[in-house]
């Protein structure tokens, strides 16, 4: 880069199932213009590049620039990377994306320098970078949400892994007889600890039979039961409610614990909208992680909450943009 591109803004990109996202962000982690839209529901990936280009441009727009003013451009995917070549392998939530050259694709389409990546992987690095401002050097993040995924920062650097799979740590076995998971295989940690997980055990037992008002919230609609209606339930006294937290909770201890043993880290952080679920959830999880980790008798590990939320991934991508950080290669 020049100077002038130095200080320029980057384009970040954050693609999800669901969701599209993209920020400008300032050279010192300002988000200066945002946009949104839906993932389309295609497996075509001209069609989701075109999603991807409009929602950029939005955000573009919002700020005033163009493509030519920006730096680079940083990606954030779920699933499995191979950032050497910009290949998105496998991405569980988005069909258009099997073993396709996202890089490739978003260089010819906008013109300027790509950089791609995992999501749970530039969360972290977001949350090292401009969250903990690099106070720690070795750091483990987690992102429970519909599922379970992470991201490592080992002596100041990102755990990539030989493939661009490290730090899937949702499909770490937890359970070797345990319920299936939709990566195809049983007992993995998202099938336990995941806002998924934590669903399906509520519908199970309210088609057995318990009482709960959950149905009730519910409307009768089992579909709708979300980790969402059951924290209301459980803030409201509801039993049924309480005990899948704490068993959720639970598995969520047991899954830190081994992280920890396993990376010995400095801090924990926390992401993802199960998180938001609070202290109920959160608390118990820390207990069962403290006591499971052999680490922490050596060692004083800090677990806390994510401090730039829905953010990390997008700042994360800012920061490989600008290569501000190394690979573990």
């Amino acid at each position: 880069m020049t100077k002038y591109e130095e200080e320029a803004p980057v384009l970040t990109i954050d693609i999800g199932g669901t969701k599209i996202a993209a920020a400008v962000i300032g050279r010192g982690g300002e988000v200066l213009a945002r946009a949104r839209g839906d993932s389309p529901d295609s497996s075509d990936e001209v069609v989701l590049v075109d999603a991807i280009d409009r929602i950029a441009l939005q955000a573009l727009a919002s700020f005033g620039a163009q493509l030519r003013d920006m730096a680079a451009v940083g990606v954030s995917c779920a699933g499995i990377i191979n950032n050497r070549d910009g290949v998105v392998v496998h991405s569980p939530n988005v069909a258009a994306l099997r073993r396709t050259p996202l890089r490739e694709m978003l260089v010819e389409r906008f013109g300027r320098p790509v950089k791609l990546a995992n999501d749970a992987t530039l969360a972290a690095l977001g949350e090292w970078q401009f969250g903990l401002r690099k106070a720690v050097q070795d750091l483990v993040y987690v992102t429970v949400s519909t599922g379970i995924g992470g991201g490592i920062i080992a002596g100041g650097r990102v755990l990539e892994g030989a493939c661009g799979a490290g730090g899937e740590v949702g499909h770490m076995t937890i359970d070797v007889n345990g319920p299936p998971c939709p990566c195809g295989r049983n007992g993995c940690w998202e099938a336990l600890g995941s806002g998924r997980a934590l669903a399906e055990r509520t519908v199970s037992r309210l088609e057995d039979g318990e009482p709960s008002i959950i149905g009730d919230l519910a409307g009768g609609d089992m579909d709708k039961v979300d980790a969402q209606l059951v924290s209301i339930a459980a803030q409201q006294g509801d039993s049924l409610a309480k005990e899948v937290i704490d068993l959720t909770a639970f598995y969520i201890g047991v899954g830190l614990g081994n992280l920890i043993n396993i990376f010995n880290p400095s801090v924990v952080v926390l992401g993802g909208g199960l998180t938001k679920i609070g202290p109920m959830l959160l608390e118990p999880a820390e207990r069962v992680a403290r006591e499971r980790a052999y680490v922490t008798s050596a060692c004083d590990i800090e677990i806390m909450t994510a401090r730039l939320g829905d953010e990390s991934p997008l700042l994360g991508a800012a920061a490989l943009a600008r290569g501000d950080i190394l690979y573990s290669w």
